[in-house]
């Protein structure tokens, strides 16, 4: 596997942004200089035109190529009409992909696909919870089936596979246990964001990394941040970069190790 660099941003939520965490954060990852952007979803607050707007200006400055995945907040909202009729109008305008498919991205020592588990109604109550389903699961397991060996197998997300206790009335996204199995042995990490909370650890053998909101006013009791993950041969780092006020600054580093197809937690 060539050394591998994601720089994995969420929640940025448009409408809600701080225009000072935002230039901080562009500075920070020309600096980090990565592979990768994993963008995991809610671009937006309540997914206007002048939102996207914005959100398109901000991924037009990222350094480096980005995988843009949407999220609950990109839907519109209670406007009905909207939200039935046409829901990813507005993001295929402004974002450009096909929030309906897979959106695969390739590099050196990298495959990552990307997946859309919003959903515009859900049997539970809670309608911002999403949900991944079985076509997607096959895009993503027929991506990585063609990846070259030893390449890092990435799913971005918006919805959690993982969840700590803060966030564990959030809900983990619907069918969670089904993709876990579908992917144990072909995937090595799963990123996500929704809960505003970041953290990472590891489920069915994989490594999940969550990342708070990188740039939103939106704060869940912790600062803006964002994860930088650096990955080289059976070693994998995560690293959650916090905002202190003027700059990020490394808040915690944890480090993962591979034994065959299955990631542990080991020293950073």
């Amino acid at each position: 596997m060539s050394a591998v660099r994601i720089a994995q941003i969420s929640d940025l939520h448009f409408g809600r942004d701080v225009p000072q965490v935002a230039r901080a954060l562009l500075a920070e990852l020309r600096e980090a200089a990565p592979t990768l952007v994993a963008v995991c979803g809610d671009l937006t607050q309540t997914a206007r035109a002048a939102e996207f707007r914005a959100a398109r200006a901000f991924l037009d400055e990222l350094p480096a190529p980005a995988l843009v995945v949407p999220g609950n907040h990109d839907l519109p909202g209670w406007r009905v009409w909207s939200r039935f009729a046409r829901p990813w109008r507005r993001w295929r305008s402004h974002i450009g992909t096909d929030p309906l498919g897979a959106t695969v991205h390739t590099a050196a020592g990298l495959v990552a696909v990307g997946v859309n588990t919003a959903r515009r109604w859900t049997f539970h109550t809670d309608w911002s919870r999403g949900r991944v389903d079985a076509a997607q699961l096959a895009a993503i397991v027929s991506a990585f089936e063609a990846a070259p060996a030893g390449a890092l197998r990435v799913v971005v997300a918006h919805h959690p596979f993982l969840l700590t206790g803060p966030g564990r009335r959030r809900g983990l996204v619907g069918r969670s246990a089904l993709a876990l199995r579908s992917l144990h042995r072909r995937a090595d990490l799963l990123l996500g964001g929704h809960v505003h909370l970041a953290y990472s650890g590891t489920a069915g053998g994989l490594v999940v990394a969550q990342s708070g909101t990188a740039l939103s006013s939106r704060l869940k009791g912790e600062p803006n941040s964002y994860n930088l993950i650096e990955a080289d041969g059976d070693r994998l780092t995560v690293t959650n970069r916090r905002f202190d006020g003027d700059r990020f600054a490394t808040h915690e580093r944890t480090g993962y190790a591979r034994d065959g197809h299955t990631w542990t937690a080991a020293g950073a």
